[in-house]
């Protein structure tokens, strides 16, 4: 694999979404095949500058979407696509703050146990008027903020959660007591949005300024759904990429 493209070590993203984003483009233009191996993470380390653990964090989130196969004692491999169609890969905020050595922060503006209405209890397969929890949190990274995150969240009565618990990036903090409610999968659409008022001041932008907007609906392992909501990300500082095979 020939290296066409260096990781920008100044960029928002971080370094290992960077070359899993390299691998991948490599892998949809055709550069590695089905079958073929991937470089090692040696090899991949000494090409690009990087720790054996940024490319092993690389490779792994590749395998995860399927786009790679790990093979013990032989090394990794480019899996045959599985749907000939388009493929996102979404970066964590909080890992890709600690990986540009930020500080990745949540700004809990405020959250209430509220009846869930007619969008929410359809959302989650519940009778309306039922008990959620409504949370609204701003994801800051480097003290700036970039994403505003709104979410309904299946109540526990057996595990209540604590205002601390909810200052926490992840969804799976939220139901760590109660492993039948732990988050396994979520359905994501993505969709293009302009800031309202209200959503400008808190992310600092203008009102009308692009967004996008990333609708989840998250399922514990039984296939509950367990939290529906949104998050609306600063279009001046994200991008989302896809590729997809056409022959």
């Amino acid at each position: 694999m020939a290296k066409q493209i260096e990781i920008d070590a100044d960029s928002f993203v971080p370094a290992y979404f960077q070359l899993a984003q390299i691998l991948h483009r490599e892998i949809m233009n055709g550069g590695m095949r089905p079958g073929d191996r991937v470089p090692s993470e040696n090899e991949l380390s000494d090409e690009y500058g990087l720790s054996r653990m940024t490319a092993r964090k690389a490779i792994s989130l590749l395998a995860e979407k399927g786009v790679v196969r790990r093979e013990k004692g032989k090394g990794t491999f480019v899996s045959k696509p599985r749907v000939e169609g388009g493929l996102f890969l979404i970066p964590d905020l909080h890992d890709e703050m600690r990986m540009q050595g930020l500080s990745a922060d949540v700004k809990l503006l405020g959250v209430k146990v509220v009846p869930a209405g007619k969008v929410p209890s359809s959302k989650l397969e519940m009778k309306k008027g039922e008990k959620v929890i409504y949370l609204e949190r701003v994801l800051e990274g480097g003290g700036e903020p970039l994403v505003l995150d709104r979410k309904y969240v299946m109540l526990d009565r057996s595990q209540p959660l604590l205002e601390s618990e909810l200052g926490h990036g992840s969804t799976q903090d939220l139901f760590a007591g109660n492993p039948e409610l732990m988050p396994v999968r979520a359905d994501l659409k993505l969709s293009v949005t302009a800031l309202s008022s209200r959503e400008a001041k808190l992310l600092e932008g203008v009102k009308g300024d692009p967004a996008f907007c990333m609708e989840q609906l998250i399922f514990a392992a039984n296939d509950r759904r367990v939290i529906w909501g949104w998050l609306i990300y600063r279009g001046d500082r994200f991008s989302f990429e896809s590729s997809s095979r056409l022959l």
